[in-house]
């Protein structure tokens, strides 16, 4: 049985073709969470609808504003829906009142560069790579970035810890200008995220004792 918890952001990610194997089960486990899957898309068809040709709020640019998470564009995005969509403030309200802080702040690692990354499987051969480690947990995270193709990157790694692959992480990529992207490292340890545009990027790992936070990584078309 999987424990994993649905977080926000997963069932957005999952719509997006997101391999999240966790909330395939929930999917097939749970009723209700089929229901919300399926309010998901309606909303972002109505969405569409209210606003035509104009920059849509995505309902995890809610979430975010909802639990003080959202950046600077994602609350530019909300303010603007609110204003054109009155419903869109019961909405909010809603959010906010479901949102629970924390009982206490989880526990943050800032990872540090190193210099002699081991390799991670990947295609392309002039993927630039990195690696950053954090002392205190004894955990490796290896980035590589592929070179863009139309426009696109891929960006990959593995996560380990005391030398040995950890599977199971939840591995977050956070733009500046896109939704939070969840993944689960596999049983080599390893993650992927496809199709990437431009921008910077904040890489985020989540292990009990904490979550390893990586330098932003920025992708820039030349």
């Amino acid at each position: 049985m999987n424990d994993q918890p649905i977080e926000p952001g997963d069932l957005l990610a999952y719509l997006d073709g997101a391999a999240l194997p966790h909330v395939e089960q929930a999917l097939q486990a749970s009723p209700a969470l089929r229901q919300e899957l399926a309010d998901l898309r309606q909303a972002e068809q109505a969405l569409r609808q209210v606003f035509g040709g104009l920059p849509l709020p995505d309902p995890q640019d809610l979430v975010d504003v909802a639990t003080d998470q959202a950046t600077p564009q994602q609350q530019l995005r909300v303010a603007a829906y609110i204003r054109a969509y009155p419903a869109g403030q019961q909405e909010l309200a809603a959010l906010q009142a479901a949102a629970t802080p924390r009982s206490s702040p989880r526990v943050r690692f800032l990872a540090v560069r190193q210099t002699g990354a081991l390799a991670v499987r990947s295609a392309a051969a002039d993927a630039t790579e990195q690696s950053f480690y954090v002392g205190e947990l004894a955990i490796q995270v290896v980035v590589r970035i592929a070179p863009p193709s139309d426009d696109r990157w891929r960006l990959e790694g593995y996560v380990t810890q005391h030398d040995q692959p950890a599977a199971g992480v939840r591995v977050t990529l956070r733009g500046t200008h896109a939704r939070p992207r969840p993944r689960l490292t596999d049983t080599d340890g390893f993650f992927a995220f496809q199709r990437l545009a431009a921008g910077t990027y904040r890489l985020q790992a989540a292990l009990a004792q904490g979550t390893v936070v990586l330098p932003d990584i920025v992708l820039r078309n030349e």
